[in-house]
């Protein structure tokens, strides 16, 4: 695990990034009519993000057992993970990076989440 977190370390440090220029990533194209664009799409959906947060964590609060329980954290993992995944691809693909390798780079963070939860699960159980 260290030798994979110093590659990744030296891969990134060693990418390059002084060379990203904004000129180059709006000649690249790109949907703007997409409801990532959209304002109140936007706001729609963080409405409904928070609703269902502050729902979830009534419901944990009062207690109704552990099936809701569980399906509160399972849905706030979920909640992060996807947030953690859709950060990394928006972020990339606004940097000018081909949807191929913005969805690769995702990738790599999941497997990294999976990693982590894995190691985490060990540490738990011994």
């Amino acid at each position: 695990m260290g030798v994979v977190v110093v590659a990744i370390g030296w891969l990134a440090w060693h990418r390059g990034w002084a060379d990203y220029s904004p000129a180059e990533s709006a000649t690249r194209g790109g949907d703007t009519d997409s409801l990532w664009d959209d304002p109140w799409a936007l706001a729609i959906a963080f409405a409904v993000l928070v609703v269902g947060a502050v729902g979830g964590v009534v419901a944990y609060i009062t207690d109704p057992g552990p099936m809701v329980a569980t399906a509160v954290v399972a849905g706030a993992g979920a909640l992060l993970v996807a947030y953690l995944l859709g950060g990394v691809y928006l972020l990339t693909t606004s940097r000018g990076h081909p949807r191929s390798l913005a969805v690769a780079e995702s990738a790599t963070v999941a497997g990294t989440l999976f990693l982590v939860a894995v190691a985490l699960q060990l540490l738990g159980s011994g």
